[in-house]
């Protein structure tokens, strides 16, 4: 049976994004508490709020934790990086904005749930114009979550074929096309030119190797 002092409780963000061997840096967050739990002993002082995005790495600190637990974040099932009786550490799975139940179970059926736990903060992007032909400027506006940090270049903006996969396999481990990075900054726009092939595109906001959010699909033509 899970057994939790209900004292204080803590889920951290730990330092890395699950499935950082090929892409960009994440943005380090210190650990951040949540009302509910009490932690384990901490590695460093929690400073930050309880929110972050899609495929940020996230601990779990608790006690009773046994092999076979699941944790869902608003009853999507969350992939386990690492496990302890005391620690579960998990990739938040995608969600829209807001705040949800973060739900602890153990394979005996005892569950524990830290309502409100997480809350996923909103990214957006929009892309413009929207048709554009082969080699014209394209403008791409973002508006991010602040204290996302620039370590490694922070979060990055990429644009991909509509239909290719996060990770294209690029000897740079980003796209095969256009990257740059955000480095924390909270909005913005960048301007590049339009792929030669002409195909319908999009702009991925990127935590690591996932995309957090799309923009409008943008259309180029050869003409």
């Amino acid at each position: 049976m899970l057994s939790f002092r209900l004292r204080r409780a803590a889920i951290a963000y730990l330092l890395g994004v699950l499935g950082m061997s090929t892409g960009c840096g994440s943005s380090p967050t210190a650990p951040a508490p949540v009302a509910g739990l009490e932690t384990a002993a901490a590695s460093e002082p929690s400073t930050s709020p309880t929110r972050g995005l899609t495929g940020e790495t996230v601990q779990v600190f608790g006690q009773g934790f046994l092999p076979g637990a699941t944790v869902t974040f608003d009853g999507i099932v969350a992939g386990i990086i690492r496990f302890t009786s005391t620690s579960i550490t998990v990739a938040a799975p995608f969600h829209s904005p807001g705040a949800v139940d973060v739900v602890v179970t153990n394979p005996d059926g005892h569950q524990v749930t830290l309502t409100g736990a997480f809350t996923y903060e909103f990214v957006s992007l929009t892309a413009s114009p929207s048709v554009v032909g082969t080699g014209a400027h394209i403008a791409v506006t973002w508006i991010a979550p602040s204290g996302r940090g620039c370590h490694g270049g922070g979060d990055w903006i990429a644009i991909y074929r509509v239909g290719d996969p996060d990770i294209t396999g690029a000897a740079n481990g980003h796209s095969n096309l256009w990257y740059d990075h955000v480095c924390g900054a909270v909005s913005g726009t960048f301007t590049l030119t339009a792929p030669n092939q002409p195909a319908d595109y999009e702009f991925r906001y990127m935590v690591g190797d996932t995309a957090v959010a799309r923009s409008n699909l943008v259309k180029v033509t050869d003409h």
